[in-house]
């Protein structure tokens, strides 16, 4: 069932889910995290039609995908030939991965379209080496902006047919990778200024 949705989600000519202003800045967040830690190895959780990996790889890390539409797939394996991709949702736990397999785990974009989040941190604690890195991103929901969206589009931005489904806080989503086994490094927020920025980036070790 998700794969159907997600094979129709990459198809839509309008909006296009490859275009995405932001992911410069993500991208960019990230890397600043994985440069200080010296991770290597990386893996793009949710890895979409491949982007976050093709530009990884350009910048000199061994990222491969991850992903549940074929659709996405296709476009990735045309857009990072060198990388390994695998079709697999983040949700379904053991990922397709060995143990201790890679350094750090990116997942842009992702979290707030499961039903059950916590499982990308508990497949993610699995890939990972000892100590290793997770970098998740998800939109922004602080107090001043909440109370913006519920004053004037409070019903486009919870549509009940929309794709995210889940609207984390810095706080909630801080508290569930702490549960999940990981030590919260860095906050960080891209996208417009505060209080109404656009994105949350959580940086966490695996304990």
């Amino acid at each position: 069932m998700a794969e159907r949705y997600y094979d129709d989600y990459w198809r839509r000519p309008e909006p296009s889910p490859l275009s995405d202003p932001l992911r410069t800045k993500r991208v960019a967040l990230a890397c600043r995290e994985l440069g200080r830690v010296k991770a290597l190895d990386v893996l793009d959780a949710g890895c979409g039609a491949g982007e976050v990996v093709a530009e990884l790889r350009r910048r000199g890390f061994r990222a491969d995908g991850m992903e549940v539409s074929e659709v996405a797939l296709e476009l990735a394996r045309r857009k990072e030939p060198r990388a390994t991709f695998a079709r697999h949702s983040a949700e379904s736990v053991p990922w397709p991965y060995p143990a201790s397999s890679y350094d750090a785990v990116v997942s842009f974009e992702v979290v707030e379209h499961l039903l059950q989040p916590a499982q990308l941190f508990a497949g993610a604690r699995e890939v990972l080496k000892p100590r290793g890195w997770i970098g998740v991103t998800t939109p922004y929901h602080g107090r001043v902006k909440n109370l913006a969206i519920s004053a004037t589009r409070f019903d486009e931005h919870f549509d009940v047919e929309g794709d995210h489904i889940r609207f984390f806080s810095d706080r909630s989503l801080t508290q569930m990778v702490d549960r999940s086994g990981f030590d919260v490094i860095r906050v960080a927020h891209f996208g417009r200024l505060w209080p109404l920025w656009a994105g949350s980036f959580i940086w966490a070790r695996r304990r």
